[in-house]
């Protein structure tokens, strides 16, 4: 165990070296999805072969290191480092183009960057390769939701209920599929089915109820089973 610590540790510091070397801006390809899909110099390509020697001589195999790269983009972008952890989810795309995590990552990473139209792409990509994934098709439908925000068409919308409706369809306990489905029926002005996808998560799950969206949909029609009675805080006497 103390071996593959230490080999592990190995190869992510070479590869922390490197980003600390050549990182500038937010723009830089390394922090960008898939290196920012930029031509590499032959510079840059030995050092990718460097870094693929490294993690071939220190885990079992790319898969592996792939999805051991994930698991520290996914810890850095807890933290709020967001380039940090693109760099390694680009370092798991680079060991393993075939791992749906990635570009799920990459979507996600997109969107918040309020790159939406970008991000679905990535969503696309990653449902191509894991199909039966509920959340990814939850997190697309929640891409268009976003898009839409940005740039109200009622396809888009449309588009939005496809992949939730499938979402819901792959696993009936995925409580985003749900909050998100509420707000599509919001956008429709159908008020009284939002309120129903929204009980429908809450009931799954009621740490993920966005109360800033609550509000708006109160504000259109009071909650027609009295659960939130002030658009804030749920009724605790029931």
């Amino acid at each position: 165990m103390k071996r593959l610590l230490s080999t592990v540790a190995a190869c992510l510091l070479a590869a922390t070296f490197t980003f600390a070397q050549e990182q500038t801006t937010s723009q830089d390809p390394k922090v960008l999805p898939m290196f920012g899909k930029t031509a590499k110099t032959e510079e840059q390509q030995l050092r990718d072969q460097k870094f693929l020697s490294s993690c071939d001589a220190n885990f079992t195999t790319r898969k592996e290191a792939s999805n051991f790269f994930m698991d520290r983009g996914w810890e850095y972008l807890n933290e709020g480092q967001t380039d940090t952890a693109m760099y390694r989810f680009n370092l798991a795309w680079l060991l393993n183009p075939d791992n749906s995590d990635t570009y799920w990552a990459f979507g996600l990473v997109t969107v918040a960057k309020g790159n939406p139209a970008e991000a679905v792409g990535y969503y696309e990509k990653a449902l191509a390769l894991n199909p039966k994934s509920s959340l990814l098709y939850s997190d697309l439908g929640t891409c268009y939701v976003s898009l839409y925000e940005q740039k109200p068409k009622k396809k888009t919308l449309k588009q939005a209920s496809t992949y939730l409706e499938k979402a819901i369809a792959t696993d009936a306990t995925n409580a985003f599929a749900y909050f998100t489905m509420s707000k599509v029926n919001y956008f429709n002005c159908d008020y009284s089915q939002a309120w129903t996808y929204l009980h429908k998560g809450r009931e799954l799950n009621m740490a993920a109820v966005d109360y800033s969206f609550l509000l708006q949909l109160s504000e259109k029609m009071p909650d027609p089973q009295g659960f939130f009675k002030n658009a804030t805080t749920p009724d605790q006497s029931e």
